[in-house]
Formats: C-alpha cells, sequence, structure tokens
C-alpha cells in the first residue's frame, strides 16, 4: 500500500527539480519529476529569487504541477552555526538556543527565521545545528511561490538532508563517511558518523570556477558559463591544442586546489570539534561534482578512495522518467533526503516557514469548509423560523396586553425610585449632622484636656489652633498643630535651654496623653527671639488625631 502523493521542489542556485513521491512496502517511488535551469546572472545573488519565480511558473505551466510543496533552499541563502548549549529540558531548550545563537550570529533574531537540528546530546551539553534564513527573503520566496499558483507547506534547509539520504540508501553503512554536495553557489560538507553529524557549508561552488575562468579569459559570468559547459562538458568541442584549454585546465586546477584546502581545513576542524578520527570514506554528489579530475584530485589530497554518492538505492522510478541516471544521482539527494526523514532512524530536518504564514495556510485551507458550514447554519433555522413567525404574531397581541397593564406600574416605580434618592439625600444629611454633634463633643473634651495641659505646663499660652484633615489613599488623616508661646522669667544670662526645652516636651507628653491624640512631632522651637532679649519662647506642636475619634 502505498502513501498520499507528496509534492517536494528542490530550490537550487542554478536550477530547481520538482518531484511527486510516494512510498511503497518502505520504499520511495518517484512518480513525476521534472528540473528547469533558472536563468539570471549567477553573480547577482540577489536575482535568484526572480529566476525561481519564473521557473516555477514554467513548472506549473508544462507540468500541470499545483497545490501544496515542501521547497528545499540552497545552503547560499542560509546561515548554519553549530553551538552547544547547557543540557536542558525540551521546553526551555528554544530560549537557550535563541540566546546562545544571538552571540554568534552576525544578525539581530527578529531579522531572521530559524530553526534547530538536534546533533548529540551526553546529558551535560547538548550540541546543536542551528539554521537560520533572513525573514525578508523567506518572505519574498513565499510570494513568488504563491505568484506561480502554489502553497508552502514547509521551508527544508538543503544542508541537512544528506543524513537522511545517505542512511536510507546506505542503511549497513558504519563507516565514518563525508558526503561533499558540489552546488553552484556553495559546497555543503556532511560529516556522518554512528554518534551523528556534523555540517559545513563552505561558499565554494561552479560558480567559483565560472568567474575564475571569466577573470582569465576577459568574458562576462554568462559567457564563462557557457564556455565552462562546453569545455568540461561530456561532449567538449575543444581540443588539447587549443590556445584557450590551458587557460581553462588551470582555472579547473586552481579551483580543485582550492577545494581541496577547504576539505582538509574542515575534515580538522571536524575532528576538533568532534574528537573523532578522520572519514574513511568520501562520496561527491551535486552537478559541481561532474568536473573531470575533481574525485582524483580530491582522493590525492586525503588519500583516501574518492566515489559518488548514489541516493537512488531503493528507490524506484516511474517508466515516464527518462532523464539520465548520472544526472538524476547528482540531483535527487535533497529531494530523498526530505522524503524519507520520518522513514529513517533520528531523520534530520528544519521548517523554516514562520509560524504566521502556517496559520494563514491553515486558516486558508479550513475556508471551503467554513463556507459550507457558514451557508448550512444559515438554513438550519429557516423551518424554525417559519414556525416561530406564526407564533411571533400571537406573542405580539399578548404584550400589547401587558403593556397598556404595566403603564401604571412603571409610573409608581418612578415615584419610588425618586422618594428613594431623596430618602438617601435625608440620610447624608443626618449622618453629617451626627458626625457634627459627635465631633463637637470631642472638641469640649479635647480642649478641657488642653487647658489643663497649659496649666499644668505653667507661664504658656496659646495663640493659634490649626486642623488639617485630608484623605491619604481613601483613609482619612486628622492633624492639630498648636502654636503658643512660653514666658522665660529668668534673665538672659542665667537662661538654661535644655530646662525651657523639657518644659516645652513635657507639655508635649502631656498633649499625647489625650484619648484623641495617637501620636504627635517633636515640637518645634524658635530661639530668635530669646537672642534678640525678649523673655519670650515661641513654640509649635503638631499632633495626629486619632481617627476613630474624630476632631
Amino acid at each position: 500500500m502505498s502513501s498520499s502523493n507528496r509534492l517536494i521542489i528542490n530550490c537550487g542556485a542554478s536550477s530547481i527539480t520538482a518531484a511527486v513521491l510516494s512510498t511503497q512496502g518502505g520504499k520511495l517511488h518517484v512518480d513525476k519529476l521534472a528540473s528547469e535551469d533558472l536563468r539570471y546572472d549567477y553573480s547577482n545573488d540577489s536575482a535568484w529569487l526572480g529566476a525561481v519565480g519564473d521557473a516555477l511558473k514554467a513548472l506549473a505551466r508544462t507540468q500541470k504541477i499545483s497545490g501544496k510543496a515542501t521547497f528545499i533552499i540552497p545552503g547560499n541563502q542560509m546561515l548554519t552555526k553549530s553551538i552547544k548549549i547547557p543540557h536542558v529540558e525540551e521546553a526551555k531548550r528554544a530560549q537557550i538556543i535563541a540566546f546562545e545563537a544571538q552571540q554568534s550570529i552576525p544578525y539581530p533574531m527578529h531579522e531572521i527565521v530559524w530553526d534547530s537540528q538536534i546533533v548529540g546530546d551526553d546529558g551535560v551539553e547538548t550540541e546543536v545545528l542551528f539554521i537560520a534564513c533572513k525573514s525578508d527573503t523567506v518572505a519574498e520566496f513565499c510570494e513568488v511561490v504563491s505568484d506561480a499558483g502554489l502553497a508552502v507547506e514547509a521551508i527544508s534547509a538543503a544542508t541537512i538532508l544528506d543524513y537522511n539520504a545517505i542512511q536510507f540508501a546506505y542503511p549497513a553503512l558504519d563507516e565514518d563517511v563525508l558526503v561533499i554536495n558540489v552546488g553552484a553557489r556553495s559546497t555543503n560538507l556532511l560529516f556522518r558518523n554512528a554518534d551523528g553529524f556534523f555540517v559545513r557549508n563552505i561558499a565554494l561552488g561552479g560558480n567559483t570556477l565560472t568567474q575564475s575562468i571569466a577573470d582569465s579569459l576577459g568574458k562576462s559570468f554568462p559567457q564563462a558559463e557557457e564556455i565552462k559547459h562546453k569545455f568540461f562538458g561530456p561532449d567538449s568541442e575543444y581540443s588539447e591544442d587549443d590556445s584557450g584549454a590551458k587557460a581553462l585546465k588551470d582555472c579547473a586546477d586552481a579551483f580543485m586546489r582550492r577545494m581541496g584546502q577547504e576539505i582538509t581545513r574542515s575534515i580538522v576542524n571536524y575532528r576538533r570539534q568532534k574528537n573523532a578520527a578522520a572519514p574513511t570514506r568520501i562520496m561527491l554528489n551535486g552537478r559541481g561534482a561532474l568536473l573531470q579530475g575533481l574525485g582524483e584530485q580530491l582522493g590525492a589530497t586525503q588519500k583516501s578512495e574518492v566515489e559518488y554518492f548514489d541516493p537512488l538505492q531503493g528507490v524506484s522510478l516511474n517508466s515516464g522518467i527518462t532523464e539520465d541516471a548520472e544526472v538524476l544521482r547528482l540531483e535527487m539527494s535533497e529531494i530523498i533526503g526530505q522524503a524519507c526523514r520520518d522513514m529513517v532512524a533520528d531523520g534530520a530536518g528544519v521548517d523554516l516557514l514562520p509560524d504566521e504564514v502556517q496559520s494563514e495556510m491553515r486558516f486558508a485551507a479550513q475556508k471551503p469548509f467554513l463556507m459550507v458550514a457558514a451557508v448550512c447554519l444559515a438554513l438550519a433555522p429557516w423551518p424554525a423560523f417559519l414556525a416561530f413567525k406564526t407564533q411571533l404574531n400571537g406573542y405580539r397581541a399578548q404584550v400589547e396586553v401587558v403593556r397598556q397593564e404595566i403603564e401604571p406600574l412603571l409610573e409608581n416605580q418612578s415615584a419610588i425610585e425618586r422618594n428613594a434618592q431623596t430618602a438617601r439625600a435625608i440620610n447624608e444629611s443626618i449622618q453629617q449632622v451626627e458626625g457634627l454633634v459627635q465631633s463637637k463633643s470631642n472638641w469640649i473634651q479635647f480642649f478641657a484636656e488642653l487647658q489643663e495641659s497649659l496649666t499644668s505646663a505653667e507661664d504658656v499660652w496659646l495663640d493659634r489652633l490649626d486642623v488639617d484633615r485630608r484623605d491619604v489613599d481613601g483613609v482619612p488623616s486628622y492633624d492639630v498643630t498648636l502654636r503658643g508661646q512660653m514666658l522665660v522669667r529668668e534673665s538672659a544670662d542665667s537662661i538654661d535651654r535644655k530646662v525651657l526645652t523639657r518644659r516645652i516636651k513635657g507639655l508635649r507628653s502631656n498633649l499625647e496623653a489625650s484619648e484623641f491624640i495617637v501620636s504627635s512631632k517633636p515640637p518645634a522651637i524658635k530661639w530668635t527671639m530669646l537672642s534678640e532679649g525678649l523673655q519670650v519662647l515661641p513654640f509649635s506642636i503638631k499632633l495626629t488625631v486619632d481617627t476613630a475619634k474624630p476632631l
């Protein structure tokens, strides 16, 4: 039994390949396959999206492909970073990854769309492969896909799909292997061993050789691309005695030497980071791997046997697919890796489709069902409506009778409400009068206590009494400030300030003993008048009144 068909489109830097696949008995079956070269100046990276849009429209028109598809974006359009984070529970992992990634990537997190793949976990540290793409690039990519009449189901990264493909095609492989996928703009290196995998993407691909040829021959980039395909293609028309042949071979040799150096550097970096042995098996993949002599050059440099990776093992093709088997083998790795992700152990993959776009797509897919449901919901009450309408006419007559009977009652209700409002106003007035009565009684008693305190202090009189009433956060507060003077009988030479201060503080203590006072501030004493020769000492005392016994 086969599963439903899936449309997977690999959008490379120089071509796009669309495949419709299904699973049959644990194997993949390619039902339909089509590819389209991208027509743009490969040296202009900003023209890639427009070329992808044109190629998708051409495929949709000629191959009749439509609907939802999983898209694969090449490594040169993404940022791939290996980071290590502390081992935490899965719910907190995304936050830790985002924090660690921000320390080592050149873009703010709000400008990118990112996902991650767990590579290894020893219980102390978790090794994570962080993959990101600029948000603007993803948004524009979704727009060109939509313009072509297709819908984005997911956006995958080409950098890690070779891991799934090699597990699917070589299930019994137990060696440390390096898969070198040479693309147009970049080369993806996948190191695979028993403990997992390691990925590095280097900015070196077929376009690098094209640029070298353009610089060497003084040609434009498109002209150099055409010369490259003619010279290094299987039907080369150049002879060994051709004046330009040596220059082209020199460019190819320089490219292969540089590729060998980058691979050597990557192997050293891999062994240092993973504490692993060097790969014992190297596999070539990608259209750039067709360069004559590349396998031999890498084999000599790495002192290892180099072979071509065949991702089509375990994959059956529809009889209508007529593409060259060797070309298919080099182009299908990413598509096979995406299709078999759920068919292999520890399948790797990311989805760079933003959450808001996924929500919009889910809602768009539900629109037809929601419209049908809305129509059904609108029609469902119609029979009941007709019956209710008949009853409604009878109810209206009854309502009119009730309305006539209720009018006198409504008038009585209005009168009751007016009387209630008047009663509330009278009650408030009564409460105010009661407060005044109670306050008057309190003042009389407070003044009596105040007089007694002044008498006991001797030679003291009050000039002014201020009351400060206020609310602090809805809580009433009352303060009484007493301002007065004390007669000083001693001569200026024999005045003892400490004695005078104790007398005023004693007055303050007597006042604090009142049942109406809860606290007081230290007395404020003005010594200036004594200094000027007057025999009086002004002072002020601030008392805090108990709100339960207001004045």
